[in-house]
């Protein structure tokens, strides 16, 4: 459903662009163009969600995607967040044992970006499944 939704504003989108335009300033779009438009959005995919990163743009973050303000979090991986939470803290706690302050710091700010995640997530999982006030 996201992906042809993806496509059909992607189309409107070119469709209204080269209504402005001269046509000789405009190719057809060839198969691996094409091809390339769809596997960005399917490198889009992540293990907690979507990334949001626009249409040809590469991942700035090197799949730090916990931190990442452009990773979208499915509700349904609120779960898989409290386990990466469980082993942040893991770490830390290693970490400040072993006097790894560097680290200390790191791990605190990735929980801090996790919760800030789960938070967003618990909102938008209330959001999608609060009963419709509308009358019918």
């Amino acid at each position: 459903m996201f992906d042809e939704d993806v496509v059909r504003h992607y189309q409107m989108h070119l469709a209204n662009r080269r209504a402005m335009r001269p046509d000789h300033e405009y190719a057809r779009v060839t198969d691996a163009e094409w091809q390339e438009f769809e596997d960005h959005f399917d490198k889009r995919k992540v293990e907690l969600g979507a990334c949001g990163r626009p249409y040809g743009t590469p991942c700035a973050h090197e799949h730090a995607c916990v931190r990442c303000p452009m990773l979208h979090v499915e509700p349904r991986m609120i779960l898989r967040l409290d386990e990466l939470e469980a082993d942040l803290i893991a770490r830390r706690e290693r970490a400040e044992t072993e006097r790894w302050k560097g680290e200390v710091d790191g791990l605190e700010l990735t929980l801090g970006h996790l919760r800030d995640k789960r938070d967003r997530a618990i909102r938008l999982q209330k959001q999608t499944t609060a009963p419709s006030t509308s009358a019918p």
